[in-house]
């Protein structure tokens, strides 16, 4: 909890933060103004938010004022901040927390048209899914989420390491989808899963946490192995060489890291020997026991 007090009274903290919320007033913007209006549904917690509202509406007779999917969206994620705070790690939780309020304040402020803005329901899909995928993937480029299927696939791939969030996504829409086909017909399914998968792709392009990557930094200075073990909580290997023009001896790292923690690992190499030299491969294949992160 002390790192935690000290984390949000830094600049960086707050920056972050306002991405995540500028992140989830794009994703409740693509989804009020272009999924709902069409009645398509999204293949994730939002999806099983919606399905409780149709629910009420068609058997309880009950028709608010406005869209209460935020709101059921809020309730449902209450046990996941839940398991967040015990099981994954303080900061994530009360990140976690700031973003799932605000994106289910917006998701009900944001006005849902009578009519969608495009007639046609592909092109609605599509922007939906363009502009809603950005802004999910700002939230969890933050470091933060928006619950749901964010929070159990963290959690399960800390307890087990061959898991993957995609693996609860798959699960989540096709239990939703399936419902869907139970209250609708094909074509709502079928839209609802084209706007779930231009979601997911744009998500997964503008966040990049299962990208695993490979740094190797040169340098004259041994506390920079200290700072990957400690403060990236990274394995590393050390070689002793010796530089080709200067003959001095030279410290070499070699460390794998998920893409989005290469930017934390530069400034705090450039913080301890600002000329070092750092090698990067992206997109790398690791066969044994990785950690992953959001």
């Amino acid at each position: 909890m002390k790192e935690w007090s000290k984390e949000w009274r830094t600049a960086r903290f707050w920056q972050q933060q306002a991405v995540a919320c500028i992140g989830c007033f794009l994703f409740a913007l693509g989804f009020c103004v272009f999924i709902i209006p069409q009645n398509f549904f999204s293949g994730s917690f939002t999806g099983i938010a919606q399905i409780i509202q149709t629910l009420l509406a068609r058997y309880a007779s009950w028709h608010p004022a406005f869209d209460l999917t935020g709101i059921f969206l809020y309730i449902i994620n209450i046990p996941l901040m839940i398991l967040a705070w015990l099981k994954i790690g303080k900061s994530f939780f009360m990140k976690s927390l700031i973003s799932i309020t605000v994106q289910s304040l917006f998701l009900s402020l944001i006005p849902v048209p009578a009519d969608p803005p495009v007639s046609d329901p592909l092109t609605c899909c599509v922007i939906g899914g363009l502009i809603s995928g950005l802004g999910s993937g700002l939230v969890l480029r933050s470091g933060s989420s928006g619950g749901g299927t964010d929070i159990i696939g963290m959690y399960c791939t800390k307890k087990y390491p061959d898991f993957s969030v995609g693996k609860v996504s798959l699960i989540i829409s096709a239990a939703v989808f399936s419902v869907c086909l139970l209250l609708y017909d094909l074509e709502t399914v079928v839209y609802s899963a084209i706007y779930s998968t231009l979601f997911l792709t744009v998500l997964d392009r503008v966040h990049y946490q299962n990208i695993k990557t490979s740094a190797m930094v040169i340098t004259k200075k041994q506390e920079v192995g200290d700072m990957i073990l400690h403060s990236l909580e990274r394995g590393v290997t050390v070689w002793e060489g010796e530089g080709g023009y200067t003959h001095q001896p030279t410290y070499i790292y070699l460390t794998v890291l998920s893409k989005y923690e290469t930017g934390q690992l530069k400034r705090q190499i450039h913080q301890v020997d600002p000329h070092a030299f750092v090698i990067f491969n992206n997109d790398i294949n690791v066969d044994g026991y990785f950690q992953k992160r959001l």
